[in-house]
């Protein structure tokens, strides 16, 4: 139940048993706060039942937190009550109204510590939280007093609003230009010019002219699209045979003591239509709450996603971060303005439509703690939720356990690098700061992470708790999703091999190989598939295929034949045991319709091309909301 104790604030008293004589001689000898911590101790005025705030005074010690950290996160009294009443007990000004005492001489660092300057000479703006309110506590006991006139306490979302709306332009600058002022050649911000687009344009001419008359440049190509292909399959064989290794046994779980603070990011833009079910699904996570940060990342022309979740009206641990304005429009860029006031040691990213296992945080922390401090990230599982929705949910559906249920794990066992997921990936902060976070201007940011995370020695595993997603259902959708994924892989090889001897000499040439094979083959593959294709249909009806005349016919025959099956296994033997996996083995009869889902892919890595250079950064927005099937929720149909 709530009491009101003042018109401006209610106060949360859980319901409790009668009570007992003991209890309110407790409260006789408590009423003046002496033996509750100095951080509940003032509080004591408003009328809480002492039994209640010795109650979240315990829960903060089995927690490892400040006991304002649980009455705050749980909502027993208001953030502005609170730090109101706090200002009070030390003596300190209090405003909600920052705007007062003019802008912040701030920094995006600000944000994070807590305290910082006025433009108006001598005023500093705090909003202390943690062990720095219990050290304002402590320093006011000792001294006895502090600078009233100089120091004025705020609550934690007024003072985030306030830097933010005095940083705001550096806040987009670094989230934007940080990695590219670090290591230009690491950043996709520099486009392909119009000069590559007409070589490129007038080399593929020469070489088609060629391949007419069966010259040198159809032995080079034929050579270097057989070396790539041959390469990118022997990869995901191989990445297929780790998955089928025995996955390391997981490490036990830790107490909520030792549980670190996680921050969670959740990059919404156009997301009106699932904010609540993402809600839904955040609050469901078992982790406690005094040590969550949960960033909700808002675009400020988006109005309608910024409506619906004030309407929703989270509570205290989610901060809703309105991006300032700037180019480019991307995931990556909001990520990177979550990561500059990220609270926690560790830090996930989820999708508008994502609902996590609600054990995946305390899993990963667990994992974390007892693993070498080279381990920078834990990719979990990728799950289709509308599986039944079409064929091309579905076999998106059997895409997506092929590689995050075989191929992933595999590539994980056997330490070669990973293109990371969208969603789901957790990491160290400390890592993701030195690695100045994500390359704003790649518009698959995860890919790119994921190689950059093993260029700089780090480890990448696996952890098999899954977060069910939803997948477009319709064509229009996927080609727009899958044109924007062709696209941001072409950046992401373009980046990579701008320096290859540096690439190989901090991968080493096995992990570089396996790597631009990867890539290359992901790439290349659908683009040269459908012109392979025809060739060999044309060679099997009408050429030498199966009547070779000449030993080089032979080999050729027997080159394309290896290809073609080899090619084959590569995609159907992780389907068929990610599907064994994951479960959704109903879905494998739409293999059947794998030849024309392969055709689509092409034609989106045609559009892919294309956009690259007239649109590079372009992010194509996948519209959610639209399910019509549950796996999770058993609804078929």
């Amino acid at each position: 139940m709530s009491l009101a104790f003042s018109p401006a604030s209610k106060m949360r008293v859980p319901p409790g048993p009668p009570r007992s004589s003991h209890v309110v001689k407790r409260d006789a000898i408590l009423r003046n706060g002496a033996s509750l911590p100095a951080d509940l101790a003032f509080l004591t005025p408003l009328g809480l039942p002492t039994s209640l705030l010795l109650n979240i005074h315990a829960k903060a010690q089995k927690q490892g937190v400040a006991a304002h950290e649980i009455l705050l996160a749980e909502e027993y009294v208001p953030s502005e009550t609170y730090y109101r009443r706090l200002a009070g007990r030390l003596g300190l000004g209090f405003s909600t109204n920052l705007a007062e005492f003019g802008s912040a001489v701030a920094h995006p660092s600000s944000l994070r510590a807590g305290v910082a300057h006025c433009v108006k000479p001598g005023i500093i703006v705090m909003a202390p939280q943690g062990r720095a309110l219990l050290g304002l506590l402590e320093m006011s006991r000792k001294s006895g007093h502090l600078p009233a006139g100089r120091i004025i306490l705020t609550t934690p979302h007024h003072y985030r609003s306030w830097i933010r709306a005095a940083a705001s332009a550096k806040i987009s600058q670094c989230a934007s230009h940080d990695l590219e002022r670090a290591d230009a050649s690491l950043t996709a911000a520099r486009p392909p010019s119009r000069g590559a687009a007409i070589w490129l344009t007038l080399t593929l001419a020469a070489m088609g002219a060629d391949i007419v008359d069966g010259g040198i440049g159809w032995l080079l190509l034929t050579c270097f699209i057989t070396i790539s292909l041959s390469g990118a399959i022997l990869t995901r064989l191989l990445a297929t045979i780790g998955g089928c290794i025995p996955a390391q046994p997981e490490a036990p779980p830790l107490p909520d003591r030792e549980l670190p603070r996680y921050t969670i990011i959740a990059p919404l833009y156009k997301e009106a239509a699932v904010v609540a079910r993402l809600l839904d699904s955040l609050e469901r996570i078992d982790y406690p709450r005094a040590k969550l940060d949960i960033k909700l990342m808002l675009e400020a022309d988006d109005h309608e996603t910024r409506e619906a979740v004030e309407r929703l009206a989270p509570g205290p641990c989610y901060d809703i971060v309105v991006a300032p304005a700037g180019y480019p429009r991307t995931k990556p860029r909001a990520l990177n303005i979550g990561l500059a006031s990220a609270q926690g040691e560790l830090l996930t990213v989820y999708d508008a439509e994502d609902d996590p296992d609600p054990s995946q945080l305390r899993r990963a922390a667990a994992t974390f703690a007892r693993a070498r401090k080279s381990l920078a990230c834990l990719q979990c599982p990728l799950t289709i939720d509308n599986s039944s929705d079409s064929w091309i949910s579905g076999l998106f559906a059997l895409e997506y356990a092929a590689l995050f249920d075989v191929v992933n794990p595999g590539l994980a066992r056997l330490r070669l690098p990973i293109p990371l997921g969208g969603t789901s990936n957790h990491f160290r902060v400390s890592t993701l700061r030195r690695l100045h976070g994500w390359d704003a201007w790649n518009v698959t940011e995860d890919a790119d992470m994921g190689m950059r995370l093993a260029r700089m020695g780090y480890e990448v595993a696996t952890l098999d708790a899954p977060t069910f997603e939803e997948a477009p259902a319709k064509l229009a959708a996927w080609l727009a999703q899958r044109r924007r994924w062709m696209k941001g892989w072409m950046q992401t090889l373009i980046v990579h091999l701008r320096h290859p001897i540096r690439l190989v000499r901090e991968l080493g040439a096995a992990r570089a190989a396996a790597m631009l094979t990867m890539l290359v083959g992901g790439v290349l593959g659908p683009l040269v598939a459908p012109f392979y294709v025809a060739l060999f249909i044309y060679d099997a009806c009408w050429g030498a295929l199966f009547a070779p005349v000449t030993m080089g016919d032979a080999l050729a025959t027997t080159l394309w034949c290896s290809i073609a099956a080899l090619g084959s296994l590569s995609l159907a033997a992780p389907i068929v045991i990610g599907a064994r996996r994951r479960g959704v083995t109903r879905l494998l009869p739409l293999l059947a319709l794998f030849p024309a889902y392969l055709a689509l892919l092409s034609l989106a890595a045609a559009m892919a091309v294309v956009d690259l250079f007239r649109r590079p950064h372009h992010w194509a927005k996948t519209t959610h909301g639209l399910a019509r099937s549950s796996l999770r929720n058993g609804r078929i149909g």
